[in-house]
């Protein structure tokens, strides 16, 4: 099975290699877009920023408060230092794709954008700054990325749960990827009603209409076999992947329900 941590990093370092060896500098500005066009798209990625910039808006705000303390001053400088340097490498990269962005939708006809580019590179020092940026990024991320999975993995022995950012769902320490494609199947909206939108309950009965209404916002609730058919194809992938054929117990009819069979809580 594919880890998709491995697979993020693989695909990060792969672009940051392509950008060390390559010599035209349009195909280093294209090696760039991509790059963080990845960090825009790839769900464990943008978690992860999205952490980092959660983190430095919180920090930046303790540099503003009264600091009594010595040491607890230059600890909260020290943080704010780190995070402002990781924004700063991480913006380096943010402007080439904003502009390739915009270049590509003219369709390159703006030259006078491209030669901004391509100023961006004309100081002695600007592809090391720019491979600097790429390893600052890629070492944050992969070190958030290792404590995340090895989190993961213990709360994934033996239990049975829904990691609904990444689509995957764990029983009894056994992973199964459901979304396989970015978009949002009806297995995942299926399993998000259970696990996240009554994690407080996800030993209970869920009945069909309801979760027409909150998951899929549906108005007029009149298709039960919709749910019944995600709930048994639910339970055939299940099957096929790691051997288990009874994890959810459904019934038919315009009043059916689906609850997770007990002894895989």
């Amino acid at each position: 099975m594919t880890n998709p941590t491995h697979t993020l990093k693989q695909k990060m370092l792969e672009l940051t290699k392509l950008f060390r060896i390559e010599r035209s500098l349009f195909q280093k500005l294209v090696i760039i877009y991509k790059y963080i066009r990845l960090l825009h798209r790839d769900p464990l990625a943008k978690n992860i920023l999205q952490k980092i910039f959660d983190e430095t808006a919180k920090t930046v705000g303790k540099t503003n408060a009264d600091c009594f303390d010595e040491n607890e001053f230059l600890d909260v400088k020290g943080e704010a230092i780190f995070s402002k340097e990781f924004w700063t490498y991480y913006s380096n990269l943010e402007t080439i794709h904003g502009n390739m962005k915009r270049l590509k939708k003219c369709d390159l006809s703006d030259k006078s954008l491209y030669d901004k580019l391509c100023r961006l590179f004309s100081k002695p020092y600007s592809k090391k700054m720019f491979e600097l940026s790429f390893e600052v990024v890629n070492s944050e991320v992969f070190e958030r990325l290792d404590h995340e999975s090895f989190c993961l993995e213990k709360e994934a022995d033996n239990k049975t749960w829904f990691d609904e950012p990444n689509s995957f769902l764990y029983i009894k320490g056994k992973r199964i990827k459901i979304n396989e494609r970015m978009e949002i199947t009806n297995f995942h909206k299926l399993l998000k009603h259970i696990f996240v939108s009554n994690k407080d309950n996800i030993g209970d009965d869920f009945y069909y209409a309801e979760i027409a209404e909150d998951e899929f916002h549906e108005l007029e609730y009149k298709n039960w076999k919709k749910y019944h058919n995600a709930c048994f194809n639910l339970n055939k992938k299940i099957a096929k992947k790691i051997g288990i054929n009874d994890f959810l117990l459904f019934n038919t009819g315009k009043k059916g329900r689906v609850n997770i069979n007990k002894k895989y809580l």
